[in-house]
């Protein structure tokens, strides 16, 4: 019987990268390489598991606003829509650290200073790598949120890319950008299970098999050194 939690979820999530499919042939005339399914079936994980956080622990707007952040960014990552799919990775950012910080009085708006509180309250967990992959990756996301290099291109191109929705990225730059997004999300993850690991043994008590499928052999590791 422990292993039906995991079937349903690759029920749930084959289903959903079949409409995925589906939306992409039909809606944009394309077919979703390997890789863009493989990178959809990862988000798809963290979304399922962030749901099964959120049944029992219904009140948390935190989680349910990243659970719509990862939805958005596949429908983002589809339509070639660079900007948005970075409002919805520096979105990403900001609500993990809510979670992770769980700083009530402070944490409304993400600023300079909860960055210095995620590296002191994890010296002991987060690498200088990692902490410098998070900071670099919600630099990024701003970068393209308030213009960066968008904004010294001619003027020009920058109205087409407005009427278009979408400044022009190339294979490689994507390719590069779901990379760095995997990276991001499982250094943050393991950040979110060292400050919930209550809320995920709850949340996962009579289904560990499923969050082994979920969230990695690595992170289930994690989990039992904690507990």
């Amino acid at each position: 019987m422990k292993y039906v939690g995991v079937e349903i979820c690759k029920e749930e999530i084959n289903n959903f990268i079949q409409y995925i499919e589906n939306y992409a042939i039909n809606y944009k005339n394309i077919t979703l390489d390997k890789s863009t399914i493989e990178f959809y079936r990862f988000i798809s994980k963290q979304i399922i598991f962030f749901k099964f956080i959120l049944k029992a622990y219904p009140k948390t707007y935190a989680i349910k606003v990243i659970i719509s952040d990862f939805l958005s960014l596949i429908l983002n990552d589809l339509k070639s829509e660079v900007r948005y799919y970075y409002l919805n990775q520096r979105s990403v950012i900001e609500n993990y650290m809510r979670m992770i910080l769980k700083d009530e009085v402070n944490i409304s708006h993400i600023t300079k200073q909860s960055f210095l509180n995620l590296k002191q309250q994890n010296e002991l967990e987060l690498s200088e790598k990692e902490y410098n992959k998070i900071i670099n990756e919600y630099k990024i996301s701003c970068s393209f949120i308030h213009g960066g290099d968008f904004l010294r291109v001619h003027l020009v191109s920058n109205f087409e890319e407005c009427i278009e929705s979408k400044p022009k990225i190339s294979e490689r730059q994507r390719k590069s950008q779901i990379s760095q997004f995997i990276e991001l999300i499982n250094i943050l993850n393991k950040l979110f299970l060292i400050h919930n690991t209550e809320a995920v043994d709850n949340s996962f008590h009579r289904s560990k098999v499923t969050l082994e499928y979920l969230m990695g052999k690595r992170y289930m590791n994690k989990f039992y050194q904690i507990k």
